[in-house]
């Protein structure tokens, strides 16, 4: 069963959706005037009715108006999208099409509503294109209003829309507050006269406290006037706010906080911006406008002598009205941040004090909030260590660069990060000592080696990243410190690590057992470290399988434990390429050459060596970046790092 009865509105739907728009007369008419502007009307004139006589209140202007299916559309869609269906801007008519077009108030189409304002009902008479077609609106109980059309003319000559109130409502507002009202915002434009019971409003109806001239004596030039009018509180829109140059009584370009040269003296968004309206009138700038009236020949002396003059004498008109704002912002951010500056030495205080008072007199546009977070930075800054050296790296970084920098900080936090690259630092570094070191046959393997390589067990593989380890110490030592026993260790070599060609480091996992005691060993890596120029043989294979043999002898290895042995040195013998494994493949013996070992060290920092070759914590360690990336060629054969079967097991 479909229910054919559509949608039902509660009688409070319109006055919730319009808003003020419905309910404050100055709000509604200025609606009223905003929508004339958009069709590109040059006339508006209102009726507005006063004590004493009966006449309704009327709207009507000569602008583009309406066909009966734009009006049907544009007032049966609730929250009609102007710019998408009109386009950004609006174009004057034909007869007018020297003029610019022009930006628009309306949005979402709820300005059309504010009728309701001044009647229970309206009248909407709109023709173009040689018809009229008039229509009445009202409300609903159930709809938040109907149409319904009156009348069809043809031949109507022009082109104009008239709304007229029925029902009328009281005013609530005299014709000489909509005089002021209107005057405050629609001056801007000479092409857009509005009249109210027949006078037309003009500088006299703007308040005498709303409105003030300033005259300007450029040298050389003329003499410019500055109307200044204060609307005394921020409006929704910015549209006629701003600077707007006259010459001859004509607007040169659009009214706007941006100067022809891409010069903006305050941010759009801002309240001063969305409250005052300056009227720049040069008349001796004929000369320098271009010929579409769009703007200025940007290189004539005049007019960047007047544009110079004229916005020199705004900020200073806007410095004197900000000067209470500016005031409660410094007491604000001083009374904020008081227990951290409180911590600052004498001299870094007055620093400070100074800073905010540079940045909020010379900022005006900047918001309290961004003043506290950079006056919080600069004194995080005077309290640290490095004081300014942070600001002077970022005052050399590209813009790229510092978008990077905030996508970091946005994804960690800054002790996070030097952690990270704390590790990744000190691993490249080891990485070119390792390359240097082990191409040098005068290094001594247990005195500059060693120490290397009980950094370098990550090198192996991932599950040596964390191994407490033991090395360069005799068989007794392992056994007490590996395996926890109390045994002695082989008295044949009592300094077992120290062998006449190399070292050896013993590095181990503890087991546990399904309590999470410690039960053995699980994982053993013995590693043997040739002296640089050693070639690795079958005799040097076969020296690490000794050291596991004693430690089998002994008891110290369980059947469960798994045992790596790598015997690195410079090169190895074409015939002892391969790995060998003992113990039922429990014992693996691997040879590897150090250059293998460096490589294998690149690939597991993914490639990071080239990609941070010019580091500067590589650089300030005097290292060539071609070199660094130049590591020395491995002579081993059979065996390479990218070899499947050389992979730890």
């Amino acid at each position: 069963m479909s229910d054919d009865a559509g949608l039902f509105f509660d009688n409070r739907f319109l006055e919730r959706h319009a808003g003020s728009i419905i309910q404050d007369p100055a709000i509604a008419i200025v609606e009223l005037v905003a929508n004339a502007w958009d069709a590109w009307a040059t006339r508006v004139d209102i009726v507005w009715p006063e004590a004493g006589n009966d006449r309704f209140f009327e709207i009507e202007d000569n602008g583009k108006g309406m066909s009966e299916a734009q009006f049907r559309l544009r007032w049966r869609t609730l929250d009609y999208d102007r710019v998408r269906t009109q386009g950004k801007q609006s174009l004057p008519p034909p007869e007018l099409g020297e003029l610019q077009p022009r930006e628009p108030y309306g949005r979402n189409g709820k300005g059309r509503h504010a009728a309701f304002r001044f009647g229970e009902a309206y009248r909407v008479r709109t023709w173009r294109d040689g018809i009229e077609v008039t229509f009445e609106v009202r409300r609903s109980a159930t709809q938040p209003f109907l149409i319904e059309r009156i009348s069809v003319r043809e031949e109507v000559p022009g082109h104009g829309t008239v709304i007229s109130s029925i029902n009328p409502t009281p005013m609530g507002m005299s014709a000489e507050a909509a005089r002021e009202v209107i005057g405050t915002r629609f001056l801007a434009d000479p092409n857009f006269n509005v009249t109210i019971n027949g006078t037309r409003i003009t500088f006299d109806d703007v308040p005498e406290h709303q409105l003030s001239t300033i005259d300007i004596d450029v040298h050389g030039h003329g003499v410019a006037h500055l109307v200044i009018i204060d609307t005394q509180k921020a409006d929704r829109t910015t549209r006629h706010h701003g600077i707007a140059w006259r010459v001859n009584n004509r607007l040169v370009g659009k009214p706007g906080w941006t100067g022809f040269d891409q010069e903006r003296l305050l941010d759009g968004r801002s309240s001063e911006a969305k409250r005052f309206i300056f009227i720049a009138r040069a008349d001796f700038l004929g000369d320098d406008v271009l010929p579409d009236w769009s703007g200025f020949w940007p290189n004539n002396a005049g007019w960047r002598a007047t544009q110079a003059a004229v916005h020199t004498k705004i900020r200073e008109y806007l410095n004197d009205v900000n000067a209470d704002r500016r005031r409660d912002a410094k007491e604000t951010v001083r009374e904020n941040l008081g227990a951290k500056v409180s911590k600052l030495p004498p001299v870094s205080r007055d620093r400070w004090n100074e800073f905010v008072d540079q940045v909020v007199d010379t900022c005006p546009g900047m918001n309290l909030e961004t003043i506290e977070q950079v006056a919080g930075v600069l004194a995080n800054l005077e309290l640290s260590t490095s004081k300014y050296a942070l600001i002077a790296k970022l005052h050399d970084m590209k813009p790229g660069d510092l978008d990077e920098l905030y996508a970091i900080l946005a994804d960690w936090t800054v002790r996070t990060a030097k952690l990270a690259l704390d590790e990744i630092q000190t691993r490249l570094k080891l990485i070119a000592e390792l390359d240097a070191k082990l191409q040098d046959e005068t290094m001594d393997e247990v005195a500059d080696l060693q120490p290397l390589f009980e950094r370098s067990l990550w090198v192996f593989g991932p599950e040596f990243e964390s191994l407490e380890f033991t090395s360069n110490r005799g068989m007794t030592t392992v056994i007490n410190k590996i395996f926890g026993k109390k045994q002695k260790g082989s008295l044949q070599r009592p300094d077992f690590v120290m062998l006449p060609d190399g070292s050896v480091g013993f590095y181990s996992r503890d087991s546990h057992d399904l309590g999470g005691e410690v039960d053995g060993i699980a994982r053993l890596v013995i590693t043997e470290i040739k002296k640089p120029g050693v070639v690795i043989g079958g005799k040097e294979k076969s020296q690490p399988w000794r050291y596991v043999e004693e430690l089998l002898d002994k008891g110290l290895l369980t059947d469960a434990a798994t045992v790596t042995c790598y015997v690195l040195g410079s090169q190895i013998k074409s015939t002892e390429a391969g790995i060998d494994t003992k113990y039922d493949g429990r014992v693996t013996i691997i040879p590897m050459t150090y250059a293998t070992f460096v490589k294998r060290a690149e690939k597991r920092m993914l490639g990071l060596r080239e990609k941070l070759k010019d580091a500067p914590f590589l650089q300030s360690q005097g290292i060539d970046p071609d070199a660094y990336l130049t590591p020395q060629h491995p002579r081993q054969r059979g065996l390479s790092f990218d070899d499947p079967v050389s992979a730890v097991r």
